[in-house]
């Protein structure tokens, strides 16, 4: 029987981008360590990127997680593997959640990078409004989809 983890690592070369993200980027660096690795897990799970671990660091502790944050880990980890069970399994939960926030740091460091200074929030805006669009849209059309196939 495995145990349950009681810590939520980053790969070890990681912890430098998580600072120099904090440096660019005022927002960031007024959230906790808990904070930007939900937000590094979103952002890769948005982008469809994941990218396993080699040489782990641990970042904060599972008991520090809200609900509303394992609702989040959960969600990712029951689009992944497409099962409501697998939740039980917290070692492949926050692994998964692990890859996405590795993959998701890495995103955000590189499109700073490639923007110009301060323009990452009306960017970053720009993308959440298209994919608030996109989800309207397809709810949208499945619920006229189910209307009509219900006449």
């Amino acid at each position: 029987m495995s145990s349950i983890p009681d810590r939520l690592y980053i790969e070890e070369s990681d912890r430098e981008l998580y600072k120099k993200i904090e440096e660019a980027i005022d927002l960031f660096a007024k959230k906790t360590r808990k904070e930007q690795f939900i937000f590094a897990m979103a952002y890769g799970f948005s982008n469809k990127t994941r990218i396993p671990l080699k040489k782990k660091n641990d970042l904060f502790l599972a008991k520090d997680l809200k609900a509303e944050d394992e609702a989040i880990v959960n969600a990712i980890a029951i689009c992944e593997k497409g099962s409501l069970e697998i939740i039980t399994d917290k070692n492949f939960t926050y692994s998964i959640a692990e890859e996405y926030a590795h993959a998701g740091i890495r995103l955000l460091y590189e499109k700073i990078e490639s923007i110009e200074f301060g323009s990452f929030w009306k960017d970053f805006e720009k993308d959440l409004f298209e994919s608030f669009n996109n989800i309207n849209f397809d709810s949208q059309i499945r619920y006229e989809q189910n209307s009509t196939s219900r006449a």
